[in-house]
């Protein structure tokens, strides 16, 4: 059998750097050379291919305005390459997928993709990603009325350029920045912020001036003389507004500048202009595309017509609204489904990732993970658990009379039954199990949305080994005390709570006759002395 080509072989590499090199330089090739390599993943291409291939033909799409598709391939390829260490093309699609939720009213969809960029690009440094998602998820939050938040991340982005080399590309990123602040304050009716937050703009601007004529620039100089009344600013700013969005072929990108200039000639009872621009969108967007700025579309023409009397075009509006809002949706219920079962395998993936990282730092007698590592993974997976309503296990452990097996047995003897443990308790070890020697004979073993009943299973397993290990090394029956803590974080707990829970509750199992297990959900029920053992 003909052995998969992966990301390595040279005819690979070769579609790989063309792919890099026409990106946002010519869309054509771009999609040429994508369209290429994800016929060869398929063709012959290992899993990890195929999925690259797919994410870069998404990514190609959506540069070449074509977000059906796009769509359709980053979907297919996120979830495989979320597995592996493409984190500049997984972030850059996971900010493209938000981009592209959003425009279709899937906001929680959306957000989560907008926060896995930024989460996965400040985790390995890759800030010009970062910068872009925190603008685009601020964008989001302004739509959502959280102008709080919205500030807070578009200067989140402006922090993240100080770390991007490209000039022009920090430049141009910043201002952007600086041109929604300035129209977030004009909303909070915050005329000093505001008058600085223009003055920041207008500096880069004169160090960048090709930037000078952007839309989005355009726009925030509009809201900002209107917001001060300057009446000579105002009708050049509008004029040049008008001219950037009859200029403009992506109203994706310029989703929120588009509807901005709507909302304010709606408000200028402007029809005549208005329906002009209403006849400019019907010939850039394609049927169906972009259904939430179609919403939009349809509630201000709704407005103007009854306005106007206009009631065959009002009819017209109130279908299109009714379908666009049914498209809406049933995309909904579908994006709502996708959305829970991306969270849960995102969640399993970084716990994944996080135990494998963990155990990366072992200990070199029995070679599963040590004690320096344990406070990082319990920190983590609290706020994962907490963020995610998932119960978390904290487990202590300790081999019974391991003084004795020492003193009667020699230290050699106790260090091959540390060892034999510690094999056992790798055993055990998945995606949701992460297992650590704590010290001397206590081991640590950390559950991640885990039933009691699970649990039970996992510690009747490794009592049951442990008394064969015993047996196999000729000390007779070994046996293990197991205090264990589960449930889902509550207000004001730390993950610091769990370890002086489980702790407690193995002293307790210690001090009633050892060679068993309890499981607690909370420290106090450890002041009631009848308990279920679990053998």
């Amino acid at each position: 059998m003909e052995e998969l080509l992966s990301k390595q072989a040279p005819e690979v590499q070769e579609l790989i750097k063309n792919v890099n090199k026409y990106r946002k330089v010519d869309n054509e090739k771009h999609l040429s050379f994508a369209c290429d390599l994800f016929d060869l993943a398929q063709e012959c291409g290992n899993e990890d291919l195929k999925d690259y291939a797919s994410c870069a033909l998404g990514d190609a799409c959506c540069q070449n305005q074509d977000y059906s598709q796009a769509l359709y391939y980053m979907s297919a390829g996120v979830r495989g390459l979320a597995k592996t260490d493409e984190y500049e093309l997984l972030c850059r699609c996971y900010n493209e997928l938000g981009i592209i939720f959003r425009s279709e009213g899937h906001f929680i969809t959306s957000e989560d993709y907008f926060i896995n960029a930024m989460e996965i690009a400040r985790a390995h440094r890759l800030y010009a990603i970062e910068a872009m998602a925190c603008s685009n998820f601020a964008s989001l939050c302004e739509e959502m009325d959280a102008i709080e938040r919205a500030l807070e991340y578009h200067y989140r982005s402006i922090e993240c350029c100080s770390f991007i080399d490209d000039e022009d590309f920090k430049l141009s990123l910043m201002a952007g920045d600086y041109a929604f602040i300035v129209k977030l304050y004009v909303i909070l009716k915050d005329e000093e912020s505001a008058d600085q937050a223009l003055a920041e703009m207008e500096k880069i601007i004169a160090k960048y001036p090709e930037i000078n004529d952007l839309f989005d620039i355009r726009i925030a100089r509009y809201v900002y003389y209107k917001f001060k009344n300057d009446t000579a600013k105002i009708q050049e700013m509008k004029a040049l507004c008008l001219e950037s969005f009859y200029a403009c072929q992506e109203y994706i990108v310029y989703f929120d500048e588009a509807k901005q200039l709507i909302e304010i000639l709606t408000e200028e009872k402007d029809y005549q202009e208005l329906q002009k621009m209403f006849d400019r969108t019907e010939q850039v967007l394609s049927k169906d595309d972009l259904i939430n700025l179609r919403v939009f579309l349809e509630e201000y023409k709704i407005k103007m017509y009854e306005a106007l009397g206009d009631k065959e075009r009002l009819m017209a509006s109130y279908s299109n609204y009714y379908r666009y809002n049914t498209i809406k949706t049933v995309d909904n219920k579908r994006s709502f489904l996708t959305t829970l079962r991306l969270r849960s395998e995102l969640a399993q993936q970084r716990t994944k990732n996080l135990f494998l990282s963990a155990a990366a730092e072992t200990d070199p007698l029995t070679g599963i993970a040590n004690r320096l590592k344990l406070n990082t993974v319990i920190d983590e997976l609290f706020v994962l658990a907490n963020n995610e309503g998932k119960t978390l296990a904290v487990e202590m452990m300790d081999i019974d009379f391991f003084k004795e097996v020492n003193d009667t047995y020699g230290h050699a003897k106790g260090d091959e039954l540390l060892v034999m443990l510690a094999n056992i308790l790798k055993s055990v070890e998945d995606d949701k199990i992460f297992v650590a020697r704590y010290g001397g004979d206590e081991f640590i073993i950390y559950y991640y949305d885990m039933t009691d009943e699970q649990i039970k299973e996992v510690a009747r397993h490794i009592q049951k080994s442990m008394e064969i290990a015993g047996e196999a090394l000729g000390i007779g029956k070994v046996t293990v005390s197991q205090g264990i803590v589960n449930h889902i974080p509550r207000p004001l707990n730390r993950a610091w709570d769990y370890m002086n829970a489980a702790d407690l509750a193995l002293y307790f199992v210690k001090n009633h006759g050892k060679a068993n297990a309890r499981i607690i959900h909370r420290a106090t029920e450890l002041e009631t002395l009848a308990w279920d053992k679990v053998f």
